[in-house]
């Protein structure tokens, strides 16, 4: 079991004056924690009595929230200690090593007999790794499970570009789930990933395989853009759907915290026609790029675009393709 983390949590708030239900904002600011990593598993939330102290949100509210999140599996209540975020390991197991410390103590044994120091086998060694040396390598067919398509496909770009040239990763959004072909792609992958805040709703649609979550955080490019805009700016934010407005909201004033007259919509708003005329440029969310064309001459935009988190995807989804690669590599050799 992981143990509990203990995370400098920033406070969580709701903005009465957009027109999305508190409880939403609230959903949806935890969800977006949970996918990008802001609130990893194991992080301490606060109770209930807590958060309605935090935003001042109705006690039956919260408790609404913390329930649809519990029954999505991305929270957990455990009696006197506290609601905690879900651990989706993977449940993997412990691989024994027994076999391969063996192989490696007769290769050590055979350096030694030819005058080869162990310092000048491990160099040989990591020199084989950097360059990604197997002696008979195995592509892996790795599948995204993810929401919008063209976010999707660009997160299977950049993790394309993590991975081996014989590895192919395929992107499919769970529209695309109720295609059979599109499912038979699915099934027949060795390793398939989902956003993590989507993890039981995948777990839910392919209740038969194991899925590994993976982390996306706001890119760079999308932060240096916020951070270089004049305070002076009168921005428009434009998100896809009204549950992610008070995370956009919050993200904006994080990397710009210069610009103070931000105004916020979604594709829906009744709203959304006034703030584009009045804003000085638009920031829009993944899926909402076609406000653009609603644009005047001289008014900028740009995408509040994610990106892998490549650090977190090398601790924790790297390891599990390598794994999947090792069975490959074995199952390849009995075969053969």
């Amino acid at each position: 079991m992981r143990p509990e983390v203990e995370a400098d949590i920033a406070p969580f708030t709701v903005d009465r004056m957009l027109s999305v239900p508190l409880g939403v904002q609230l959903r949806g600011q935890i969800e977006y924690g949970i996918a990008c990593g802001d609130l990893p598993p194991g992080t301490r939330l606060p109770s209930v009595r807590e958060l309605v102290g935090q935003t001042g949100v109705a006690h039956v509210t919260v408790a609404q929230v913390y329930k649809d999140l519990a029954a999505r599996g991305l929270i957990v209540t455990h009696p006197r200690r506290g609601t905690f975020v879900a651990d989706h390991g993977t449940g993997r197991p412990t691989r024994d090593f027994t076999a391969l410390r063996a192989r490696i103590g007769d290769l050590l044994d055979h350096a030694a007999r030819d005058g080869i120091e162990p310092e000048q086998v491990v160099e040989i060694l990591q020199a084989m790794v950097a360059r990604g040396h197997t002696s008979k390598d195995v592509g892996v067919h790795v599948v995204l499970v993810g929401v919008l398509d063209a976010a999707t496909r660009g997160y299977t770009s950049e993790l394309q570009n993590l991975l081996r040239p014989e590895d192919r990763v395929q992107a499919v959004t769970f529209t695309q789930l109720s295609s059979p072909s599109v499912l038979a792609d699915v099934r027949g992958a060795d390793v398939v990933l989902t956003l993590g805040h989507r993890l039981a709703e995948a777990r839910a649609a392919l209740p038969t395989l194991e899925i590994v979550p993976l982390r996306v955080a706001v890119s760079f490019e999308t932060r240096g853009k916020l951070a270089n805009l004049a305070p002076e700016t009168r921005l428009a934010l434009v998100a896809t759907f009204d549950d992610f407005l008070p995370t956009f909201l919050a993200g904006v004033h994080r990397f710009a915290p210069q610009v103070l007259d931000v105004r916020a919509t979604h594709l829906a708003g009744r709203d959304l026609p006034a703030i584009l005329a009045w804003c000085d440029g638009a920031i829009f969310a993944s899926g909402a790029d076609g406000i653009v064309t609603a644009l005047k001459p001289g008014q900028f935009a740009f995408e509040y675009r994610h990106a892998v988190d490549v650090d977190d995807t090398q601790r924790t989804v790297l390891p599990v393709i390598a794994q999947q690669r090792a069975l490959l590599r074995e199952r390849n050799r009995h075969e053969h």
